[in-house]
């Protein structure tokens, strides 16, 4: 693991649309106008709502991306947009296979999209702070690190199911913030709520800069 937040130059961002992110929203020939509305025309026939047809894409775009198909899962995701512009599951799906894909100003435009409709959603904040997070790895940018832990502060407070992660996390914010006491104290949370937590390269990681204050865990002595 780094151990330091690095001073790295700041590559420049571009400023997105809605366009730019959302694929169906700007066909680019008339062919892809006349498919687009071929197919709400088939879904129209085929479902007694658009927004159970959007409902049946998502939940087909899941799991392609729980699959890791994300090729797919956008495809699916493209279709549910067409179908309902207001299924915030959709802006929240886009998100996630543009994290995964490490387009993470887009995943970070979109998933933001999802959060003016669902602002106290723990698993939403948790998600767009993991995406912080990731885009910090990749360009070292302490605002990133910042704003992840206060996302993952506001998820704590309405009591997610996936305590565990939200600590886990928060002591990795920690750490790379300094903050060593508050890492320990995250990391043993996450690890009584789940001890899958126990990352041995995280806590060896964590004890070159500072020692356990509960004991549990200690260096190992250098030969």
């Amino acid at each position: 693991m780094q151990n330091a937040v690095t001073e790295a130059p700041q590559p420049q961002r571009p400023r997105l649309t809605m366009q730019e992110v959302i694929p169906p929203m700007a066909p680019a020939t008339q062919q892809a106008v006349a498919a687009q509305n071929s197919f709400l025309k088939k879904s129209d026939e085929t479902f007694k709502s658009r927004q159970l047809g959007s409902q049946y894409y998502v939940t087909q775009a899941k799991r392609m991306f729980n699959e890791e198909q994300l090729d797919s899962a956008m495809v699916n995701f493209n279709r549910a947009w067409l179908l309902d512009r207001n299924n915030m599951e959709v802006y929240w799906g886009y998100g996630l296979v543009y994290g995964q894909q490490q387009a993470y100003d887009k995943a970070l435009y979109i998933l933001y999209r999802a959060l003016d409709k669902d602002k106290t959603n723990p698993r939403l904040l948790t998600d767009i702070a993991t995406t912080h997070l990731s885009r910090f790895y990749k360009y070292s940018s302490v605002d990133d690190l910042q704003q992840s832990k206060k996302l993952l502060e506001q998820a704590l407070k309405h009591t997610p199911e996936n305590a565990a992660d939200v600590y886990y996390k928060l002591a990795i914010n920690s750490y790379y913030l300094y903050e060593f006491g508050s890492a320990w104290e995250y990391l043993h949370r996450s690890i009584r709520h789940d001890q899958s937590k126990e990352d041995q390269t995280f806590i060896s990681a964590l004890l070159e800069q500072e020692k356990d204050p509960e004991g549990i865990y200690v260096a190992q002595s250098k030969q």
